[in-house]
């Protein structure tokens, strides 16, 4: 089921654009917003984004849930904003006929991994998704909450240069001894950066971003250079990363990285961790 809805404010010259997809992984009850684009005429920074936000996990009376959220904007430099969130909280606005249990997890008990990509075009005209960055490991959280964040900011000039951006994001939870979700990621949509428009409809996103199982996932794709060039090791030879994370254990990630720990008006605890100086 889709929702497109179009409000105009021409007293100030103000246009907000929302487009809704309602999508879950394995069930057909829920209702999370899958999609949403917003446009306004502001500053660069305040300007757009884009995100998807999914249900990658659920126990067997659908009481207790895991979210993966994935967004990718300006942010306040203007080269690119990412944001990736695991979240375990109800979220009765969202859905309210699942996830209806508070789920304060423990320490090291929620997870998170980034992976930026970037569009190239070749010299024959031809584009691809290359790997622009990632996290290299997984962060976990450090306080008990039910929202690990991660924001990733870039410089003005963007992390890979100027062009069209996307991340992937992986939300993981250990529930009962068990890490969930991790096999799941989720596509923000693609952005140019730091242009003042969207990329929404050119290019596609990656061939695999609606396949969600790691096992579509290429193991291997280019890694792009500063300049958003797919880069050469010192012999002239392609370098190339794994783009997926690997099986989360909940060690070495609770180190580093700014924190902050903030309560929403429901009582959900969020983790915000900053990853990236522009």
């Amino acid at each position: 089921m889709a929702l497109l809805c179009v409000v105009s404010l021409f007293g100030n010259s103000k246009k907000k654009i929302f487009l809704m997809n309602f999508r879950r992984l394995g069930r057909f009850l829920a209702l999370p917003a899958a999609l949403g684009i917003t446009l306004t005429t502001g500053t660069s920074a305040q300007a757009h984004y884009v995100y998807f936000v999914e249900q990658v996990w659920s126990n067997n009376d659908s009481s207790l849930c895991l979210w993966n959220y994935s967004e990718t904007s300006h942010g306040s430099t203007g080269g690119g904003y990412f944001k990736g969130e695991s979240r375990s909280q109800a979220d009765i606005e969202a859905n309210p006929l699942d996830c209806v249990l508070q789920y304060r997890r423990n320490v090291g008990d929620l997870g998170e991994w980034i992976t930026v990509y970037k569009w190239y075009v070749d010299s024959q005209n031809q584009g691809t998704w290359i790997v622009c960055d990632r996290t290299d490991k997984w962060t976990y959280n450090q306080v008990q909450a039910s929202t690990l964040r991660l924001e990733w900011t870039a410089p003005a000039a963007g992390l890979c240069g100027p062009g069209t951006y996307g991340i992937m994001n992986f939300a993981t939870m250990r529930d009962n001894g068990v890490w969930v979700g991790h096999t799941a990621y989720n596509w923000s949509g693609q952005h140019d950066l730091p242009a003042n428009n969207f990329a929404a409809e050119t290019p596609e996103p990656p061939a695999w971003a609606s396949s969600k199982g790691l096992d579509k996932m290429p193991s291997a794709l280019p890694q792009a250079g500063k300049d958003g060039k797919p880069l050469k090791d010192s012999r002239g030879r392609q370098v190339m990363v794994n783009p997926s994370p690997p099986k989360p254990d909940g060690k070495g990630g609770l180190a580093g990285g700014e924190r902050t720990k903030t309560t929403d008006k429901n009582g959900n605890v969020i983790e915000t961790v900053v990853i990236g100086a522009p």
